[in-house]
């Protein structure tokens, strides 16, 4: 048996004792996973766009990002839940020609006696302290100081004598989802609510996605929900899951508004009936106040971490920190939800999120039919997994291994590849590492016989082969009969 000896010349001659290292046979399959959150920075920030930046702190984020910015507050979240996976982050200038989100309110009469003025901005409370005989100016002077006090929230404030306009941070559609509420306990003030203006323009991101290059990033969170960013980070995640490529990711996108039907422009069904993705998780916040990025960025931190450890577990009843649960579906909605490629969450008596089912955007087929393929997340996820590790190991394992079209007695350890050698190979791995180590897969004996090994036809360096693996399920439901007498 010929000993697999590459470093020490066959010709040596000064005598020693020599041996070479060889790692190949050490270690385990392992990696670390990163995620990529994508949003807007401020114009003044001073990271690059289309750069993704490693983010190792909230602190650092809003400092990159400018503070308030969507992209620091989707680092800012992702971190509070989740500092195993390493965290990117990919900045979006602001579109040019887009124009910003303001909110307008008005002071009237003047304080009778001390009190305070009651701010909730997305849901978080804030109070700005009124003195005793204060009035209507000094008022709107004490609430626009309390609001930018807050450096990290996603909104400014500024006053001219009683009139006070809470605009976005930054331009663009994005900024229509604030929610601002003003109301006053100091006796004698009033405060108004007068006209608002919608944000407009959102950035086309598709030039940023393919900045991305070869880096894999296994899950992404987006703060762009118009069809045609969803459009192109479909496009990118295909790309990215394709055999001559390889790098794989699920992207989690909120959709925000009334449930509605596919058929009402602007409603959460009719948003996802332009989607159809594998690897894009639908995210129903409805009219929740926390704001889309933190869902995003929250659901991503929460699932990423379960599912980087293990593609196939089951994510059922997975409690989501920090996010406000205002809103639940009721069970019928959240059928329809599911049946139209949106995942589903349920609350708590407390109010906490919880993660119902993890399911992707991919409802139809190429001939438009109902296909369930990949109806949950985890089968994505695990297909992804069993081909990254197969492939790993082969590398591993056969790296400067001969190919052979013969099944020829070659010699005990010798480095040559055969269709038997590689027919073997996966019927292990499948039975030792799939079944038994990780529960990815089930039923060896049928797999056994899926797998069709051979060397290409007129080729000496091409092994082709096919295989069957047969995922694991989730246990969601139980349905059962109860016939007393």
């Amino acid at each position: 048996m010929p000993v697999p000896i590459r470093q020490i010349p066959a010709n040596l001659l000064v005598p020693s004792q020599y041996q070479e290292i060889d790692n190949s046979l050490a270690g385990s399959q392992g990696d670390i996973k990163k995620a990529l959150m994508i949003g807007y920075k401020l114009s003044t920030s001073q990271a690059e766009s289309g750069k993704p930046v490693n983010v190792l702190s909230a602190a650092k984020a809003h400092q990159l990002f400018g503070h308030g910015s969507p992209a620091a507050i989707m680092a800012e979240t992702f971190l509070s839940l989740n500092k195993v996976e390493e965290l990117y982050v990919l900045p979006i200038p602001e579109p040019e020609a887009g124009t910003a989100w303001k909110e307008n309110f008005t002071v009237s009469g003047s304080a009778l006696e001390a009190g305070a003025v009651r701010i909730t901005i997305n849901g978080m409370d804030f109070d700005a302290a009124i003195t005793a005989g204060a009035n209507a100016e000094a008022v709107a002077a004490a609430i626009v100081a309390r609001i930018n006090s807050e450096l990290t929230l996603p909104v400014t404030a500024e006053a001219e004598k009683t009139d006070i306009t809470i605009s976005s941070n930054v331009k663009g559609t994005v900024g229509n989802y604030n929610s601002v509420f003003i109301a006053s306990s100091a006796n004698g003030v009033s405060i108004g609510k007068a006209e608002s203006v919608a944000g407009a323009g959102v950035t086309d991101i598709k030039p940023y996605l393919k900045g991305l290059g070869e880096v894999r990033y296994n899950f992404f969170a987006s703060d762009f929900d118009d069809i045609g960013n969803i459009k192109a980070s479909s496009d990118e995640l295909e790309s990215r899951y394709g055999p001559l490529r390889q790098i794989g990711g699920r992207m989690y996108i909120v959709l925000s508004g009334n449930l509605g039907s596919k058929t009402e422009e602007g409603t959460i069904l009719a948003k996802a009936a332009n989607v159809n993705s594998p690897h894009i998780v639908l995210l129903p916040r409805g009219n929740n106040p926390d704001l889309p990025c933190v869902w995003a960025a929250a659901w991503c931190a929460t699932a990423c971490r379960i599912l980087a450890d293990d593609p196939a577990a089951n994510t059922y009843d997975t409690k989501i920190n920090g996010l406000i649960g205002g809103e639940e579906f009721s069970a019928d909605e959240r059928q329809k939800l599911l049946e139209n490629g949106i995942a589903t969450y349920r609350l708590d008596t407390t109010g906490n999120v919880l993660i119902e089912r993890l399911v992707t955007s991919y409802t139809e087929n190429t001939d438009g039919g109902r296909d369930t393929s990949y109806l949950d997340v985890q089968v994505t996820e695990t297909v992804d997994a069993v081909r990254t590790y197969i492939n790993a190991e082969a590398k591993k394992r056969f790296k400067t291994w001969k190919l052979a079209s013969t099944e020829e007695n070659f010699g005990g350890g010798a480095r040559v590849m055969t269709a038997g050698v590689f027919r073997s190979f996966l019927a292990e791995t499948y039975q030792e590492v799939f079944i038994k180590d990780k529960q990815w897969c089930q039923d060896f004996e049928n797999y056994k016989k899926s797998i069709l090994v051979e060397i290409k036809s007129g080729s000496k360096t091409r092994l082709e082969y096919s295989h069957q693996p047969n995922l694991i399920g989730q246990f969601y439901i139980a349905a059962g009969l109860l016939q007393f007498k």
